[in-house]
């Protein structure tokens, strides 16, 4: 399969993604996102979670703050 047919397959799913506020590179962040839920859900403090994610991931607090807001924007489909 070439660039072109590739394109041509997934053309909806591609317009689609071009209006959401979301790149196809934050696909890096879905385990993440993921255990933020979990550990979340389970009752842990919000520092707790920052921590343990920041350890597991190898990612600063920032990114872990900017993936939970990207994550949890609502979209319209």
């Amino acid at each position: 399969m070439n660039a072109f047919e590739f394109l041509s397959t997934h053309r909806g799913v591609l317009e689609q993604l071009q209006t959401l506020p979301v790149s196809p590179t934050d696909i890096r962040y879905l385990d993440l996102y993921r255990d933020y839920t979990r550990l979340k859900d389970e009752g842990h403090k919000k520092i707790y979670i920052l921590q343990y994610l920041s350890d597991e991931y190898n990612v600063d607090e920032r990114t872990i703050y900017r993936v939970i807001k990207k994550f949890s924007t609502k979209v319209d489909v």
